[in-house]
């Protein structure tokens, strides 16, 4: 459904994005979280349609250090360039090592089960518009302390078909 955009709207959109973005780092520095964004190169290639397919994830913050058993925070920012919307879109989070695979579900087969495998509430994804979905959870507690690598993929789901695959994050977990 992506369709080509001029590169005024690129810059704009690009712009926008970044002043959000540096907001929102501010904001997660604030609250003692993590954070990651798209680099500017990034951004453009993801809002051109190019390194994913559209929508896209464009910033996440997260708990970076938690105790066993602790309860932690993972936060995530997307947004729609296309004309038409998206319903019903979900983001879902699971844990295990997952980023470098060409094919998410792989990383899906291989998830860590030890951790929760967790998936927001269904939402329209209207044309141009952003989003952000917030999940709270509490680790294992019966794991070693390590670093655990979470995954968040943004997803159109279909109530008859195979739903569409958008995008996808990295983020870690350092148990303490």
């Amino acid at each position: 459904m992506a369709r080509k955009k001029t590169d005024r709207q690129v810059q704009e959109e690009l712009e926008r994005r970044l002043e959000e973005i540096e907001l929102l780092n501010q904001q997660a520095q604030q609250q003692g979280l993590a954070a990651s964004a798209t680099t500017k190169e990034q951004l453009e290639k993801k809002i051109r349609g190019e390194t994913s397919n559209s929508p896209y994830i464009y910033q996440q913050s997260w708990s970076s250090n938690v105790p066993l058993g602790g309860t932690a925070l993972y936060q995530v920012w997307y947004s729609n360039p296309d004309p038409g919307y998206y319903y019903p879109s979900f983001v879902s989070v699971f844990f295990g090592v997952a980023n470098f695979l060409d094919d998410i579900a792989d990383g899906l087969s291989g998830r860590d089960t030890r951790w929760p495998e967790l998936s927001s509430p269904l939402f329209a994804l209207a044309s141009g518009a952003t989003g952000t979905q917030s999940f709270s959870y509490v680790t294992p507690n019966v794991v070693q302390r390590s670093t655990y690598l979470g995954n968040a993929v943004l997803w159109r789901g279909d109530f008859h078909d195979q739903g569409t695959y958008f995008d996808r994050a990295l983020f870690n977990v350092a148990l303490t």
